[in-house]
């Protein structure tokens, strides 16, 4: 099966846990697709699990892929929150939603009955594009605050070279509106390598990232300065697969 089905069968097996509404959802925002799922047993938790799904800030590609990865967490004993926002409209509508979404969650655990060690047990992770937005999210913390894990999955990490090397069928330039060139300030603000050194100490950042990857070079990760854990043999897909034999290194990162 190619990368291109599994993440279509992925998608279809999403869809098809979503119809039968396991996951408490939560608005965020007014708009359609600012609302956030909650997976898992909030009393019982070991855990909170914050997760933004890729798709290279496309429209077309919406959170059903990665809602077999939430429930697959939940199963293992955590409470996953998977956030949904929007791809549309460019720069900066994906950011601002992931930070709003990000701090409505971390506001509303306790009054989801999320226990206290699972409070305070706090990992917050996304894959492909949903990597950027999480690292570019913690790029905008202030230094005082909680720790928490931070576990980029196969990150896009330098917004400047995707641009520049066309990558992604032009999805970067196409999200970020224009070139550096010609606007600079949204890349600053937003692009993984240029506010590195503005991530909090107090988030641990460790990357996840497979050596077969075709659709994010390890190269983004193994030059981004950050501890990375490679995920030898796996691809693209493999992180956020429940079924893929990579899955196990990737719930163990999340949570160790």
């Amino acid at each position: 099966m190619s990368q291109d089905e599994r993440f279509a069968a992925l998608g279809a097996a999403g869809a098809e846990l979503g119809s039968k509404r396991t996951a408490n959802r939560h608005d965020y925002g007014p708009e359609p697709d600012q609302f956030l799922e909650v997976h898992g047993n909030p009393s019982t938790a070991s855990a909170t699990v914050i997760l933004i799904h890729g798709g290279y800030f496309r429209e077309r590609t919406d959170l059903a892929h990665a809602r077999p990865m939430a429930v697959a967490l939940a199963e293992a004993g955590v409470l996953c929150v998977l956030i949904e926002y929007r791809r549309s409209g460019g720069q900066p509508n994906c950011l601002n939603d992931v930070t709003a979404a990000i701090s409505f969650a971390c506001g509303s655990l306790k009054e989801w009955g999320v226990n206290a060690a699972a409070r305070s047990n706090l990992v917050v992770t996304g894959h492909s594009a949903g990597g950027c937005l999480v690292l570019a999210w913690a790029s905008h913390l202030n230094e005082d605050g909680p720790d928490f894990r931070l576990r980029p999955l196969a990150p896009i990490t330098d917004l400047f070279r995707e641009v520049a090397h066309g990558l992604g069928d032009g999805a970067v330039l196409d999200y970020m509106g224009a070139p550096p060139e010609t606007d600079l300030a949204p890349y600053l603000r937003e692009d993984p390598r240029s506010r590195v050194l503005l991530i909090p100490s107090r988030a641990d950042l460790l990357i996840v990232h497979g050596d077969l990857d075709e659709t994010v070079d390890i190269k983004f990760s193994r030059t981004f300065p950050a501890r990375v854990t490679v995920a030898e043999g796996a691809d693209h897909a493999d992180l956020v697969d429940p079924e893929s034999s990579y899955f196990p290194l990737v719930v163990e990162t999340l949570l160790g």
